[in-house]
């Protein structure tokens, strides 16, 4: 059970990474509902440096889902390495 909630996070934490990562760059950022309702809004989806630091949270993510995958393979690999001895 440990093992398929694990897998479920890192898949989660993959995908929110790799959406945070693209997401702030592409037209859907700056056409929507908020965006076009609120200048506040507008001004700042249009700033540059949040941009930067919403694709920061997503590489954090995704370097997040790389770490606990390293876990689990170490983890499987040194359980599977003394189980043969």
């Amino acid at each position: 059970m440990r093992r398929l909630l694990t897998i479920i996070y890192v898949i989660f934490c993959l995908e929110l990474g790799i959406f945070l990562f693209i997401l702030p760059w592409t037209s859907l950022w700056g056409k929507n509902y908020f965006v076009d309702h609120y200048p506040l809004v507008a001004a700042t989806a249009r700033n540059y440096f949040l941009r930067g630091a919403v694709s920061g949270l997503g590489l954090a993510d995704i370097w997040l889902a790389v770490y606990e995958i390293g876990k689990v393979l170490r983890s499987t690999l040194f359980s599977d390495s003394r189980s043969s001895r």
